[in-house]
């Protein structure tokens, strides 16, 4: 089922339908907005922690804190999010097991964007260790320490 619900998540309107929104960060902020509330939902416990990094990550992005950032993986975490919060995806959240093709989805999307996210959780620490004076300035790309990590993190993953 898993291999199903990706195969038609890829193929959807997920993806088109994110990309579309990325053209208006006041519809991307409702979407995040708006999927505060499914975090909290029991069948997304295994995945609650990837959900709020990927929303963090759209709103960095959004927000010009973050400017490092592969277009085709906002596009692609943005998705993710879309599909979780819609109540009528491949298997609606209504059924029973119905989050089970969210969770799919959404840790699916988080292996596909390792490197992106890796690259971004490094970049977002490097601004939070800034002095005070530079917090005003967008995370850039990563440390030599955070590039090393990354590199690796490629190698096993591709």
């Amino acid at each position: 089922m898993k291999k199903v619900v990706i195969e038609k998540f890829r193929n959807g309107k997920w993806l088109h339908r994110s990309n579309s929104l990325l053209g208006d960060k006041n519809k991307v902020s409702a979407v995040l907005m708006h999927s505060t509330r499914y975090i909290k939902k029991g069948g997304l416990r295994k995945v609650r922690e990837e959900i709020g990094l990927l929303r963090a990550y759209i709103s960095d992005v959004i927000k010009g804190r973050y400017n490092g950032y592969d277009r085709s993986s906002l596009t692609l975490s943005l998705a993710a999010i879309i599909y979780v919060i819609s109540p009528l995806d491949l298997v609606p959240d209504f059924v029973p097991l119905g989050l089970l093709d969210d969770v799919s989805i959404v840790a699916w999307a988080v292996s596909q964007l390792a490197g992106e996210l890796e690259r971004y959780k490094c970049a977002k620490a490097q601004a939070e260790d800034a002095p005070s004076d530079d917090s005003e300035k967008p995370a850039e790309e990563s440390s030599d320490h955070c590039d090393e990590e990354t590199e690796s993190l490629k190698e096993e993953t591709f």
